[in-house]
C-alpha cells in the first residue's frame, strides 16, 4: 500500500500495498494538508515513527528507513519500499508504537489535491492506449484485476505509466493496486 499507516504499529510495514516501480519527487515536508492531522498532531506521529525507526534499526535493520509526510494524505508514514520488520523486532518495538494516537494506525484516504492528481493519472493512461485503466477508489488505490496486471508488463503500459506518471503526487512508489472486484456479467442468463 499502499503507503499509509494501515494496520496496527504490530505490523507496520508488513503488508502496506503492493507499490508498482520506484522513484519519487523527494517531496516532504512537515505540515499537514486538507483533512491530516493538525501540526501538533502530526509532529507527535512524527516523532514517534522516529524513535520506532530507531529501535527498529538498533535491533538489528540498521538501513530501516526514517518516516516521510506520504504525499498523496498529507500524514506521517514510512515510504512504501520500507521492509517487512520481522515479529521479533516488532515485539522489541511495540511498547514505542504503543505512544502513536489511534488515529495514526488506520488508513486515510489522499486529501482532494492527491485524489485529483491521481484521478489525472487515470484520464492519461486511458488517453495513452490503456482503454480499460480504472479510478482510483476512495483510498486512493486503483483496483486492477489479473488481467490488467498482466498487461501491465507490456510495452504499452509501460509507456503510457512514463507518459502519465508526473500527476501521481510522491511519484510511482505511491501508486497502490488491489484485487478487483468480479463485475457480474451484462445480458444473458436471466429469467427472461
Amino acid at each position: 500500500m499502499r503507503r499509509m499507516i494501515a494496520v496496527t504499529l504490530i505490523s507496520i510495514c508488513v503488508a502496506s500495498g503492493t507499490a508498482a516501480c520506484g522513484g519519487s519527487d523527494g517531496q516532504q515536508s512537515s505540515s499537514s494538508t486538507g483533512s491530516g492531522p493538525s501540526a501538533g498532531g502530526t509532529g507527535q506521529v512524527m516523532t514517534v515513527l522516529r524513535q520506532v525507526a530507531h529501535c527498529v534499526r538498533s535491533h538489528g535493520m540498521p538501513g530501516f528507513p526514517d518516516p516521510v509526510i506520504d504525499p498523496l494524505t498529507g500524514r506521517p508514514d514510512f515510504p512504501p519500499d520500507a521492509p517487512r520488520i520481522p515479529p521479533s523486532i516488532q515485539q522489541a518495538c511495540q511498547s514505542i508504537a504503543n505512544r502513536l494516537p489511534p488515529d495514526a494506525q488506520s488508513s486515510q484516504p489522499p486529501t482532494a489535491r492527491s485524489m485529483q492528481g491521481l484521478l489525472r493519472f487515470a484520464r492519461c493512461m486511458r488517453s495513452h492506449g490503456v482503454a480499460n485503466w480504472p479510478d482510483p477508489n476512495s483510498l486512493g488505490e486503483f483496483p486492477i484485476t489479473p488481467q490488467m496486471a498482466a498487461q501491465f508488463k507490456g510495452p504499452v503500459d509501460r509507456s503510457a505509466t512514463s507518459a502519465c506518471i508526473m500527476y501521481v503526487p510522491g511519484g510511482s512508489q505511491y501508486l497502490q493496486f488491489v484485487a478487483a472486484t468480479p463485475q457480474p456479467a451484462s445480458g444473458g442468463g436471466g429469467n427472461g
